[in-house]
């Protein structure tokens, strides 16, 4: 780089110049005309700079200024005033002094040798993959960024350099392919850079980006989602949700979304007018950036382990964005989380289009699966559930009609049979009660024949056992005989036996009473049974009124109702037709 001092609009100027660049110091009082002319303020070596291709026009003013340098070329280079500009390199043929030295570069000669070994090995532009490693920082001029590896294990980025132009035609290729809004941390690209070593004072080796290719990105993003996938069905969980019992009736839900979103708005439209019909425990997360996993992921944390809110399902909701902002519903331990859930789990993210990985592994992601569209599922089921229920209640209606109708016929069916099992129930009673008595006299007879023969057997016994003693002890038997009251033995045995003829004279006729009692009471039985039998009661002359169905008529004024009716008597029956009297003209 050369360096000399030049007169612009009267004022006296330092210029370092070479094929790609000019920077021009001490140009405070013309600093106006440069940036008419299309300079750009450098901040790191304090000067203005201007490159080719930077702005129309630039090329030609390069050829100007160097038109005006070969004209001042045998001039002795000028030494910038300020100390932070770089110093002019010397070449050691002009430093006699140092010929005793090894041949030699200044740090600037070094510096433009690489930077022309550099253009000469990259000729051209070329394509780069990598990651946005920091966030983007924009200046008037231009925007910076670091760009690094791919590989998350190798710390490896460079600087690198948009023009505002390149910037803004960028950011409308992601815009239009819908991966994102803008370059943003964290966005994989491909991208197409100029290599080349900045004019500052620290040396490093920078990349101009161009160009960039959103399909690379838009694929990068796709490939995580199913990289996500892939794991969880490895881990064997991603199914989880779906084996999760749903109560018929959700009336506790749980939200997790942003509250400076538009979520709980599109979700309360969405369910109008059935609103008040759910209660919603809301939780505010970020949805997007670095900490919204972890914010979500508390936030299930807090949901599932709440003993007191009891939730019924939760629903993570989101409204829409660029494939970029939605890569965070990809991660895996947002998704591992969500499997392994206790609470069913609805999700509402992005717009219809989008399909993230947490929205395959979540109970229910409903069509569209938007936070207006949860809010209609909401809506459709409560208005479902209300339809079934009421099915439901007219089956059963008609379910315990039918019982009804069936209990009528058989009372009916029962009431006609009252008169016969009532004398059915009679006639076995008295059967009952004759074998009762005829079973309490035999009992009676086979007593009293049981106590003369146990009288006739003690009486042998007690002769046999007196001959006996007589036979053995004569004297000592008559002092017993005489001693033994053998009358008053007999008046006792016979008054025994009184007794036990008089007991049974007495059961057998208390028997007999009770049986002509139960006699009695059957025949009053029997007699009201016959009164209340209608064929009797035709047999004392009365008659009864009968409709044309044969059931009776028991007021004048269901009488007056009929046409028709039908008298039946006790040998036989007549149907009587009403006159109608005509009215006399």
């Amino acid at each position: 780089m050369k360096w000399v001092s030049l007169i612009i609009n009267g004022a006296e100027v330092s210029v370092a110049f070479d094929e790609n660049s000019i920077h021009i110091y001490n140009a405070f009082p013309i600093k106006d005309d440069l940036k008419l002319r299309g300079y750009r303020w450098n901040p790191a070596d304090k000067s203005w700079l201007i490159r080719p291709g930077d702005e129309p026009g630039v090329t030609s003013e390069i050829e100007k200024l160097k038109n005006n340098l070969r004209a001042s070329a045998s001039a002795t280079p000028a030494t910038p005033a300020t100390p932070a500009t770089p110093s002019m390199p010397v070449k050691p043929v002009d430093r006699p002094e140092l010929a005793k030295f090894p041949d030699s570069y200044s740090v600037a000669d070094l510096r433009n040798r690489i930077d022309r070994l550099i253009r000469e090995g990259i000729r051209g532009n070329t394509w780069v993959r990598g990651v946005i490693a920091s966030d983007v920082k924009n200046y008037q001029w231009a925007s910076y960024l670091d760009l690094k590896d791919e590989d998350e294990k190798m710390d490896i980025f460079f600087r690198v350099e948009i023009k505002k132009a390149n910037l803004e035609k960028i950011n409308r290729k992601l815009k239009e392919s819908g991966v994102a809004q803008s370059l943003e941390k964290d966005l994989p690209v491909f991208c197409n850079v100029e290599v080349y070593l900045p004019l500052r004072n620290v040396i490093d080796v920078r990349l101009s980006l161009l160009d960039i290719l959103p399909e690379y990105t838009q694929a990068k993003i796709r490939n995580q989602r199913e990289i996500t996938l892939d794991k969880l069905k490895e881990e064997g969980i991603l199914e989880n949700q779906k084996k999760l019992p749903m109560p018929v009736l959700i009336s506790r839900i749980g939200l997790i979304t942003s509250g400076q979103g538009t979520s709980i708005r599109d979700i309360d439209a969405g369910l109008h007018p059935y609103g008040n019909k759910y209660r919603f425990f809301f939780v505010d997360s970020r949805m997007e950036g670095a900490n919204a996993v972890d914010m979500m992921i508390r936030a299930l944390d807090y949901l599932e382990n709440n003993s007191g809110i009891a939730l019924d399902a939760v629903i993570i909701a989101r409204g829409g964005g660029s494939e970029q902002s939605l890569a965070i519903f990809n991660d895996l331990r947002l998704c591992r989380r969500v499997c392994l859930a206790r609470i069913p789990i609805l999700t509402a993210i992005g717009h219809e289009k989008d399909l993230s990985a947490v929205e395959q592994c979540s109970w229910l992601t409903p069509t569209p699966a938007t936070p207006s569209g949860i809010g209609k599922y909401l809506q459709d089921r409560y208005v479902n559930l209300q339809e079934q229920l009421s099915i439901t209640i007219t089956r059963l209606i008609h379910h315990f009609s039918n019982v009804q109708l069936m209990e009528m016929e058989k009372l009916k069916a029962f009431l006609r049979n009252i008169p016969a099992r009532v004398s059915g129930y009679l006639r076995q009673r008295e059967e009952r009660f004759f074998s009762r008595l005829r079973g309490l006299e035999q009992s009676v007879i086979y007593t009293v024949r049981d106590q003369g023969r146990r009288i006739t057997v003690l009486t042998r016994q007690l002769l046999e056992k007196t001959a006996a003693l007589r036979q053995r002890e004569v004297k000592q038997v008559e002092k017993t005989i005489l001693k033994l009251d053998f009358e008053k033995q007999r008046k006792d045995i016979r008054k025994e036996q009184e007794d036990i003829l008089h007991k049974a004279g007495n059961l057998l006729a208390q028997a007999l009473k009770n049986h002509n009692d139960a006699r009695e009471d059957i025949g009053v039985r029997r007699q009201l049974v016959q009164a209340n039998d209608p064929q009797n009661i035709l047999e004392k002359g009365f008659t009864l009124t009968l409709d044309e169905n044969n059931r009776a008529i028991k007021t004048l004024q269901e009488f007056e109702q009929k046409e028709s009716a039908v008298l039946k008597f006790r040998d036989g029956a007549a149907r009587v037709k009403k006159e109608t009297k005509k009215e006399e003209t």
